[in-house]
């Protein structure tokens, strides 16, 4: 079979219905499959290509999928739509949501970064004091809220994947109120979803929302302590990008 822009992936392997834990075996397989070939590797860093959808869809698909459904349901993600990237299936067949994939962070930067990391083997050094990176990615976490909110989801669930360099022990507490300050300003987003998620790669968590054809209609999770440990099992794995 033909590989689609010299990658060592197809779409016809990304939009493959799978079984939940099928999906999360693949990405780890084609992870080290790639990993072991270094002009593929840096490919992948620059998200060449489908890499793009690997990486930014297929790989916290993988993820979501497997914590959020029972492991019975199967998932076919879907490579070329502009309103979902994933469509989940009961063991009858039957299609029971829609999963959409959203990841704010300033593009050129990471562009910008990837290029580096392959002309001269590292990236960009960014100083920060500490919670000084997080509020600047507030921003485009906002910003991504406001235009997801502008579209009707109400028959899907909309995943916000927020990540950032995990920060040392000291300032983790610091860390976890500047995401409940962010959690308290998405809370007043008006989405018309079925479930929005903010799914926070470096602590491994899960913070809900429930809306309901527009309207907030409940909130599951209030505060930090209300956390949901719903990826406990994946504690090494939390930043999934190859």
């Amino acid at each position: 079979m033909k590989k689609e822009n010299n990658c060592m992936i197809t779409k016809d392997e990304l939009g493959k219905l799978r079984s939940i834990r099928g999906l999360y075996q693949f990405v780890w397989h084609t992870r080290k499959k790639v990993c072991k070939v270094k002009f593929e590797r840096y490919k992948a860093i620059q998200k060449c290509g489908l890499y793009k959808i690997f990486n930014d869809e297929i790989v916290p698909l993988s993820c979501i999928a497997l914590k959020l459904y029972p492991s019975t349901y199967k998932i076919k993600p879907v490579v070329s739509n502009q309103e979902y990237d994933a469509i989940i299936m009961n063991e009858e067949g039957n299609i029971i949501d829609y999963l959409e994939i959203t990841w704010p962070q300033d593009g050129k930067r990471k562009a910008d970064d990837a290029q580096k990391i392959l002309t001269r083997k590292y990236g960009n050094i960014y100083v920060y004091y500490p919670g000084e990176d997080i509020e600047e990615l507030c921003k485009y976490i906002l910003k991504t809220c406001q235009n997801k909110a502008k579209k009707d989801y109400s028959n899907c669930t909309l995943v916000i994947v927020i990540d950032f360099v995990p920060p040392f022990p000291e300032h983790r507490q610091l860390y976890l109120q500047k995401l409940k300050q962010i959690i308290k300003q998405v809370k007043n987003i008006q989405f018309r979803a079925k479930r929005v998620f903010l799914f926070i790669l470096p602590f491994c968590k899960i913070y809900k929302k429930i809306v309901y054809y527009g309207q907030i209609y409940s909130w599951r999770i209030n505060s930090i302590s209300d956390l949901v440990f719903l990826f406990n099992t994946l504690k090494n794995e939390s930043i999934l990008c190859i």
